[in-house]
C-alpha cells in the first residue's frame, strides 16, 4: 500500500520537513534521558544545516530548541539550556505590521529623504546643518537623474527642498553654484570607478 502525504500526519514546521519531524517522533520513544538528549542535539545540528542562514548565535540556537519542542508537541523531556516555549505559540495571530501613513510629497525622492530633511530641521543653524542640507541636495540630485533623462536644474531641487521642509530649510542658491556641490559628487563617483580592487587609483593614461 502506498504511503501518500494525504494519509500522513501533517508537518508541524514545514521549514524542517517531514524527515526531521519523524526523527523527533523516534527520539520521543527513547527511554533513557541522556540518550534522548544526545539524540536531540544531533537533530539540532541537522536543523542548522537545513536552515538557509546557518547562523550559530545564541538566538538561533534557542530558536531551534523551541522548534524541537514544538515538533514534539511540547512533551519532550530532555536536558535543555532554555525554557520550553509557551504552548500554542503557533496558534497566536500574527501582529499586523505598522506602516507610516504620512504621505510623501515627492515619491521620486522616497521617504528617507523626508526623514533626512526632518532631521536637518531639528538641528541648530550651523555649518553642520548646512553640510547636511548639501548632502540632501546631492541625494535628491542623484534620485532625479535616476528618474529623469534630462539634467534637473538646481533651482528645481532648491524649490523641492523648501516644499519638503515647509520652508524651514533654505540655502543660498548662489552659494550652491559657487561651491559646485554636484560636480564634486560626480567627480567622486568617477574617481571611485577608476579605483582598482587593491584600492589604488589608476592614472588617466592607464588602461583597464
Amino acid at each position: 500500500m502506498h504511503n501518500y502525504n494525504a494519509t500522513r500526519k501533517p508537518i508541524i514546521l514545514k521549514e524542517y520537513g517531514r524527515h526531521v519531524q519523524q526523527l523527533v517522533e523516534a527520539m520521543q520513544t527513547i527511554q533513557d534521558k541522556a540518550a534522548r538528549t544526545a539524540h536531540a542535539k544531533s537533530i539540532l545540528k541537522l536543523m542548522a544545516v537545513l536552515e538557509a542562514s546557518k547562523k550559530q548565535g545564541m538566538e538561533s540556537i534557542q530558536k531551534r530548541w523551541d522548534a524541537l519542542f514544538i515538533m514534539a508537541d511540547y512533551s519532550l523531556d530532555v536536558d535543555c539550556p532554555y525554557p520550553m516555549p509557551e504552548k500554542g505559540v503557533l496558534d497566536k495571530p500574527l501582529k499586523r505590521p505598522t506602516y507610516t501613513k504620512q504621505p510623501i510629497k515627492f515619491r521620486s525622492y522616497g521617504r528617507n529623504v523626508d526623514r533626512l530633511v526632518q532631521k536637518a530641521i531639528t538641528m541648530e543653524a550651523s555649518e553642520a546643518q548646512e553640510a547636511m542640507v548639501i548632502d540632501i541636495l546631492r541625494l535628491m540630485k542623484f534620485f532625479s537623474n535616476t528618474w529623469n533623462k534630462d539634467n534637473v536644474d538646481t533651482s528645481v531641487l532648491l524649490t523641492n527642498l523648501q516644499r519638503i521642509s515647509d520652508n524651514k530649510l533654505t540655502i543660498d542658491a548662489e552659494k550652491v553654484k559657487t561651491q559646485n556641490i554636484f560636480s564634486v559628487a560626480c567627480k567622486d563617483k568617477k574617481t571611485a570607478k577608476q579605483t582598482t580592487n587593491t584600492g589604488k587609483k589608476r592614472k588617466p593614461h592607464e588602461q583597464v
